[in-house]
């Protein structure tokens, strides 16, 4: 019979260009389930898995990687937490306005600030 495969089963790698092409064709293939709930689990037996034969010094550099990548995920995360915290902030805190509120109780600073709500009516 004819064998008419193509894309990933076609791929026969042993150059580091066509290891590269094998990657980004396997990575498009896996990554289309990345929303599924199974998706992390999933990469996690199949990296064990792929990684189980190599030599110490391979599996440490491939940790090394996903270290980083880790840590700068973490910083991102840490980031964009801290955008968010940010912009609910009133600049000074609000304290200005609080203690001019203070104030108003005990007759206000100058009589100023009690004298401009009194012309309101």
């Amino acid at each position: 019979g004819v064998n008419n495969t193509c894309g990933l089963d076609a791929m026969n790698p042993s150059s580091k260009d066509d290891f590269t092409e094998f990657g980004k064709l396997l990575k498009e293939k896996i990554t289309q389930y990345e929303k599924s709930l199974h998706y992390a689990s999933f990469l996690e037996a199949l990296v064990r898995d792929v990684c189980i034969s190599l030599e110490i010094d391979d599996l440490k550099k491939i940790t090394n990687t996903l270290t980083v990548l880790c840590s700068e995920k973490q910083k991102q995360e840490k980031q964009s937490k801290a955008k968010k915290k940010k912009k609910g902030v009133v600049p000074g805190g609000g304290l200005k306005a609080t203690m001019k509120d203070d104030l108003a109780d005990y007759g206000g600073y100058d009589g100023e600030y009690v004298q401009e709500f009194e012309d309101f009516m």
